[in-house]
């Protein structure tokens, strides 16, 4: 008996000098994974595309936001499946293809990684599609000239950003893609119209607020600018199938890592009732002037609509 009573004493003295896992030992875990999958998202990937940059553009996830190792492990993983799948690279800044997102899901009781396409994302994709030649998603600042007329003999658009001084408060937006034999251009969205699409689509909230990027007054602009491609530039223009799809999984989650599943049919996008993590958006950009991801800027003449119009 004294001999078990020692056997206990030195086993709780055992666990109580345990230490719980570091935040570190967790990305260590969480990368050692994510590598044991490399085979995976090589089966899923576009020929050209390896996955050890995928793993690496991981690493620098887990990097950027630490908390992304506290996720529920197949969502990361599935995230990256899906990038894989796109053909889009993760977290790189640079390009600003696709983020991963630590958001709590409160109806689960638990972390979910969850995939943010990028503006420039829907840019690159839209660009996979052989009668797409230019897209562009623009903001209309208060100090800018702008001059949008319909016609019956086509539509003209004058928008001149303002360049000598702050160009103030954004005003409108508007998106717009060359195609081969004409142009598409949405009806431009004003402030108010896009704070109100905030308020019904924002994916993240908390006590019936808008949380995360949305929220942000750095992000609302990059948010925006997507908002009018993924919405009615979409409907407007031949979409890649890669397009078609990114705009079915954006904001979802995904726990399903088979490289062989559509990525749209084993996603879901919840409403996240919950808390988007600490440091968990987008890197802030400055929205003026704006990025080079349109592609060359060779200048838009007044602009025809393609069959349909608008």
């Amino acid at each position: 008996m004294g001999r078990n009573l020692t056997q206990r004493a030195e086993q709780a003295r055992g666990a109580a000098t345990q230490q719980p896992a570091t935040l570190a030992d967790q990305i260590q875990t969480v990368g050692a994974r994510i590598v044991q999958h490399q085979a995976d998202f090589q089966a899923a990937m576009p020929r050209g595309i390896e996955a050890a940059q995928l793993i690496r553009d991981a690493m620098t996830c887990l990097r950027a936001t630490p908390k992304l190792a506290e996720c529920y492990a197949p969502s990361i993983l599935g995230g990256l499946m899906t990038c894989a799948q796109l053909g889009l690279r993760p977290g790189v800044a640079g390009l600003g293809h696709a983020w991963l997102l630590p958001m709590w899901n409160g109806k689960e009781g638990r972390r979910d990684a969850t995939l943010i396409i990028g503006y420039r994302g829907y840019v690159e994709l839209g660009y996979r599609h052989d009668k797409v030649v230019s897209i562009a998603s623009r903001v209309v600042y208060s100090n800018d000239r702008f001059r949008l007329a319909y016609n019956l003999d086509g539509d003209v658009l004058e928008h001149e950003p303002y360049v000598d001084g702050p160009r103030g408060e954004p005003r409108l937006y508007y998106a717009l893609a060359r195609l081969q034999g004409g142009y598409a251009l949405t009806e431009p969205w004003t402030q108010a119209d896009m704070a109100a699409h905030r308020d019904r689509y924002a994916m993240a909230k908390k006590d019936g607020q808008v949380i995360g990027p949305w929220a942000d007054p750095a992000q609302f602009v990059e948010m925006a600018r997507k908002t009018m491609i993924r919405g009615p530039l979409l409907k407007m223009i031949p979409l890649s199938t890669e397009l078609a799809i990114a705009a079915t999984v954006d904001e979802g989650i995904r726990v399903d890592i088979s490289p062989n599943a559509p990525a749209d049919e084993v996603t879901e996008r919840p409403t996240i009732e919950g808390q988007v993590e600490p440091g968990a958006i987008e890197p802030p950009t400055d929205p003026a002037p704006e990025p080079p991801a349109d592609g060359p800027d060779v200048g838009w003449p007044p602009v025809n609509q393609p069959e349909g119009g608008f």
